[in-house]
């Protein structure tokens, strides 16, 4: 069975090891510790119950003022093609809305169709580009809104 709830800084491991799955820089597990500890970022988990609470996903943000930013959304690898990305974003959007969160943005890569395409079916859309923006390779980074949270 998944269940989705806000990371803790305990969780910092879990979502550490699904970021090294996912990512090619990956952030620290010190990172994720700070970022559960800090009360302008909200991190939720989807978690099989069935594996011993296994951290299969994560999505966080970073809530400011009325405006949500996405910093990371990854998905273990033995979970991908399961919806589970679009059931996360939406409950993380559910999640924020009660802090006054009304509009979302994020940056992704233009090569990650897949996740282009979950944006754009969660109601965001492209608004320009970053050059440069990611390093290992080298990519811009596709800005998105969704101003309709």
């Amino acid at each position: 069975m998944i269940e989705y709830r806000r990371m803790v800084p305990e969780d910092a491991d879990g979502v550490a090891r699904v970021e090294k799955a996912c990512m090619p820089v990956p952030w620290s597990r010190e990172s994720f510790w700070q970022e559960a500890a800090n009360t302008d970022a909200y991190y939720l988990l989807g978690i099989d119950t069935d594996k011993d609470n296994l951290i299969m996903a994560y999505a966080g943000c970073w809530v400011l003022g009325n405006e949500g930013h996405i910093t990371n959304v990854a998905v273990d690898p033995d979970y991908q093609g399961q919806g589970m990305g679009r059931k996360l974003m939406e409950k993380l959007v559910e999640a924020v809305k009660p802090l006054g969160v009304d509009s979302m943005t994020l940056e992704v890569r233009p090569s990650n169709t897949r996740a282009l395409a979950l944006y754009e079916k969660l109601g965001f859309k492209s608004v320009g580009r970053r050059p440069k923006y990611y390093t290992q390779p080298v990519e811009d980074a596709e800005i998105m809104w969704n101003t309709h949270i």
